[in-house]
């Protein structure tokens, strides 16, 4: 091998070094941008329910608004299902809407919308 061939590989693998570095800095500005826009979105949902299990209490049909509830902890759903009916107490109830008939008793993961009406699919 010549010093000429050598001279050639080495700014080969100079140009690839450079090519991953470029690559790596673009993957780092992309992740922190992500990053951002997660926790953003964290906080704007920190009091609903996007992202969680809810149960349905009135059937959902298509272009029809229904009802769900949040659902609690396993202990706590034990709890309240020990109650007697008239004991129980009032949980908090939202309007929500689904693509597909939803029967009552049903649970469901909530995917977006705010406390005015929610968008909900069966799991």
């Amino acid at each position: 091998m010549t010093a000429a061939e050598a001279g050639k590989y080495l700014l080969y693998l100079f140009e690839i070094l450079v090519g991953l570095s470029v690559l790596a800095l673009g993957l780092s500005i992309t992740r922190r941008f992500l990053e951002k826009k997660v926790r953003r979105s964290m906080e704007r949902h920190i009091d609903s329910l996007v992202g969680k299990r809810a149960m349905v209490i009135s059937d959902l049909r298509v272009g029809q608004v229904g009802a769900i509830r949040p659902l609690g902890s396993p202990e706590e759903e034990k709890d309240r299902a020990a109650k007697k009916e008239e004991a129980r107490d009032k949980r908090e109830s939202f309007p929500a809407v689904a693509d597909e008939l939803i029967s009552r008793g049903r649970v469901v993961r909530v995917t977006g919308g705010d406390a005015n009406g929610y968008l909900v699919r069966p799991l």
